[in-house]
């Protein structure tokens, strides 16, 4: 509700600096709006406004148009940013950082554009006009639209023959005001980022888990295919036992060829060495025939 300023009171004793600069304010304000006039604020509470990273947003301006507006400032954390005159089509933005990022619309509502994070904070418009000051306050917050939304499977298979799965959704900002839930056919399952579910493959129902992650600003989903997860880890190992017997096979030929090589040297080792014997036995001209006669 507007209240009437009828007077300001001085705070309690303090330097003489501090006092001059109270004084000087007070002043300033008795002498915008004169006796009988009102401050009042169009809302008690601010007026959460969200706008996106690198994009562009607009802070509403509402004033009562029965009234003359003599000047609108708009503040950021108590700090000038525009300064308005209607009467005189003077629109001045009065923070040199953003001079090329902050534009007035036609009905001096306040928009930024190519918005970074320290644009967010405290907003407030000042509206002075012949008879009343009022203020507007806004909370402007800053986010991100989500990207690269995934969902990470960690798939084995329990001794009672069922598929154990693990899903974990992630984001590539996670610490940016992020709410994650789990849905399966429609039904929310937990607002969570990990999901522990298992599939019996005897069911033969095919399910599929959606990971939904949203922010004030921005929502992704990802699917996933549990019978899909279960039948590719029942693959890997197929062709991991696969494997397995076909180095068992490989080993055990190989194995085979070297025996029988050993063997073949072996036998012929031992011709040679009956060979040999003979030809000591039998001097001359070796042949064995005649070696037995003598």
């Amino acid at each position: 509700m507007p209240r009437t300023l009828t007077a300001l009171r001085s705070p309690a004793p303090f330097s003489t600096a501090k006092s001059m600069i109270w004084l000087l304010q007070s002043l300033t304000l008795v002498s915008c709006l004169g006796p009988g006039n009102t401050v009042s604020q169009t809302s008690s509470t601010p007026l959460i406004v969200n706008g996106v990273l690198g994009e562009s947003v607009t802070l509403t301006l509402k004033f009562p148009v029965e009234e003359k507006i003599m000047s609108i400032t708009w503040l950021h954390d108590g700090k000038s940013a525009v300064f308005i005159e209607p009467n005189e089509a003077l629109n001045r933005v009065t923070d040199p950082k953003r001079k090329n990022r902050l534009n007035v619309t036609e009905s001096y509502s306040l928009q930024l554009s190519n918005l970074t994070m320290a644009d967010s904070g405290h907003y407030k418009a000042q509206i002075t006009t012949l008879t009343s000051l009022l203020f507007t306050s806004y909370d402007l917050r800053i986010f991100r639209r989500l990207r690269n939304l995934q969902v990470v499977p960690h798939t084995k298979w329990s001794n009672n023959r069922t598929c154990e799965i693990l899903l974990t959704c992630s984001v590539e900002n996670p610490n940016d005001n992020i709410l994650f839930r789990w849905q399966v056919s429609g039904k929310t399952l937990q607002s969570e980022a990990n999901l522990t579910i298992s599939w019996d493959p005897k069911s033969f129902n095919e399910e599929t888990y959606t990971c939904i992650a949203e922010n004030p600003v921005s929502n992704s989903s990802f699917s996933v295919s549990v019978q899909s997860l279960c039948k590719s880890v029942t693959n890997e190992k197929n062709e991991h036992l696969d494997t397995m017997w076909i180095v068992v096979a490989v080993s055990s030929i190989c194995i085979v060829v070297v025996i029988i090589v050993l063997l073949f040297v072996w036998r012929k080792k031992i011709g040679f060495f009956q060979f040999s014997t003979q030809q000591t036995q039998c001097p001359g001209n070796g042949n064995p025939k005649t070696c037995e006669k003598q």
